[in-house]
């Protein structure tokens, strides 16, 4: 059973006021602004159940609280939410439960969003019986026998022309869909719209009907919307009432749906997450994030890969890549917008080794879960998925209930790296993990596919009492990929914060490209950079790590 929402109109008091004064709503408000909205929020005026409309023309005057940020957050929290298909058009991208109306919406249709019944019309009124035939003479001598009384139809019986007699009263809000009666089903086509009447304007530029939404992480798809009175589509009229939003000159719509597109080539998400800090999590992001940057620079596909810091509370990125901004703090002071554009422009951009980078706050007492969550990052993935090759993510510490591993790394990430030590204590905590990790219980859509998941040996050494083969004894069953050996000269280079301008040798260009071939399986890693031979490193690694040489 339906209930009539308290609803929130953002940017257009006009249409608050127009939807208002149907009566339909159990409040209308109205806020010009983030800050309108943020004071009426804390006002507590707002009852439950709540749904929330954005118009174009909404301020969005606090940093970190634009249209995007706003109507995911909400459809996140189970309200309702519509925006207006401009925000769609510049570039804001969506999450599913966001609808992102453009063009004309009847009023049917905006009701049934809300999950609200519309009154049915009244029926015609039925035609008048018609006169009886004359009565045949009497025989004579007998006087005509009176005409019989006519007798009303009583309410809610047909009469047999099948109309009812009376009109049927409407359904409450509330009521359930089956009980609009029949006839009700089809109105009658209503009239086109009267100038200045529609309640949601459009923008400058012209509409393209409904607007698409934005590749949201998953791919996830949504089914279109369906009325909420059990109407059939086909039933509702052709043309707009005199409260749908307006859109361009084009036949008319007689169905809300969404606009579908063919779904772009989406870049591979690869994260490097452990359950332990200190195995060199940080260090083998930002090292392989160059590498595969500069080998596809050399290759002929120059600025396609990305590196993003979510440690927001750690955020050691920039420090090993000696560079400060801008931050991903800058780019919501901007003006929260998750577009294309503003999220490239708030990229650190590594020159030497063609590397886009969002960096993580450099005051740790800036980096409010309020404002950086799992949920920011993955609308920004979602951006950089369409404009990069490869995304790398470094990641917090990878504890079992942390919010950017369970709502961001396990959803989103296409292959999960992860970095361990010739540790017995920490590899047997890393094979616990490993495990837990990959159970259905652990993850908000089920357990991570192990298939996702790849080992890298770090920091591996001859003269400690856990060699290679140790090392895969303790981790059975699970896949190991590559093996970094301790090296003095990466040590300096870490501890010196010029990982980017580290020339590596044969041996490791062997092993960053067998990593980065298998995790991304794109060709391009192939072949070496390195103009001399790699020797016979490759097939060493392959023997040592259970693989088959080539």
């Amino acid at each position: 059973m339906a209930t009539a929402p308290n609803l929130v109109v953002a940017g257009d008091p006009g249409v608050a006021r127009s939807l208002r004064e149907t009566g339909r709503f159990s409040a209308v408000y109205d806020a010009a602004s983030a800050a309108e909205l943020r004071d009426l929020s804390k006002s507590g005026r707002v009852g439950s159940p709540a749904a929330f409309m954005f118009a174009p023309g909404f301020v969005e005057d606090l940093p970190g609280a634009g249209v995007a940020v706003l109507a995911n957050g909400l459809a996140g929290r189970g309200f309702t939410v519509l925006v207006h298909g401009y925000f769609a058009e510049r570039g804001d991208a969506f999450a599913p439960g966001v609808h992102v109306i453009g063009g004309q919406l009847k009023m049917s249709d905006l009701l049934a969003l809300f999950g609200i019944a519309g009154k049915p019309p009244a029926p015609p009124a039925a035609p008048p019986p018609a006169a009886p035939p004359p009565a045949a003479p009497p025989p004579a001598g007998r006087p005509p026998a009176p005409a019989p009384a006519a007798q009303p139809a009583a309410t809610g019986q047909t009469s047999a022309g099948g109309w009812n007699q009376s009109p049927a009263q409407p359904p409450s809000f509330a009521q359930p869909p089956g009980a609009v009666p029949p006839q009700a089903a089809r109105p009658p086509a209503p009239s086109a719209p009267a100038p200045g009447s529609q309640p949601w304007p459009a923008p400058a530029q012209g509409q393209q009907g409904v607007a698409a939404q934005q590749p949201v992480p998953g791919n996830r798809d949504e089914p279109a919307l369906e009325s909420a009175t059990g109407h059939d589509h086909d039933a509702m009229p052709a043309q707009p009432v005199s409260n749908g939003w307006p859109g361009p000159q084009q036949a008319p719509s007689t169905a809300l749906v969404r606009a579908e597109e063919p779904a772009p080539a989406l870049g591979r998400v690869i994260a490097i997450a452990s359950a332990k800090g200190g195995v060199g999590k940080t260090t083998t992001a930002v090292n392989l994030s160059v590498y595969a940057a500069r080998h596809l620079h050399a290759a002929g596909r120059p600025g396609r890969v990305a590196l993003v810091d979510t440690n927001f509370q750690q955020a050691d990125v920039a420090r090993y890549l000696n560079v400060e901004s801008p931050t991903i703090l800058d780019m919501l002071r901007s003006n929260g917008s998750l577009r294309a554009e503003n999220v490239r422009s708030h990229l650190a951009h590594i020159g030497d080794a063609d590397l886009f980078t969002l960096l993580g706050p450099q005051d740790i007492t800036m980096a409010d879960p309020a404002l950086i969550n799992a949920m920011l990052y993955r609308r920004i993935i979602a951006v950089l998925r369409q404009a990069f090759d490869f995304v790398f993510v470094d990641t917090p510490v990878a504890e079992l209930y942390h919010m950017t591993f369970t709502d961001l790394v396990l959803p989103e990430a296409d292959a999960i790296l992860v970095p361990v030590e010739p540790n017995r204590v920490t590899l047997e905590a890393a094979r616990a993990w490993l495990s837990a990790i990959t159970m259905p219980r652990h993850s908000r859509s089920g357990g991570v596919d192990p298939e996702k998941l790849s080992l890298i040996l770090n920091r591996a050494r001859a003269d400690v009492d856990c060699s290679p083969e140790d090392v895969m004894d303790l981790m059975p069953g699970w896949r190991f990929v590559g093996m970094i050996p301790e090296d003095l000269e990466w040590t300096q280079a870490a501890n010196n914060r010029r990982l980017n301008a580290l020339q590596i040798g044969p041996d490791l260009d062997v092993t960053f490209r067998e990593i980065l071939q298998f995790v991304t399986g794109d060709p391009v890693f192939g072949q070496s950079m390195a103009t001399q031979a790699a020797g016979g490193r490759g097939g060493l690694l392959k023997r040592l790590l259970g693989m088959d040489p080539k």
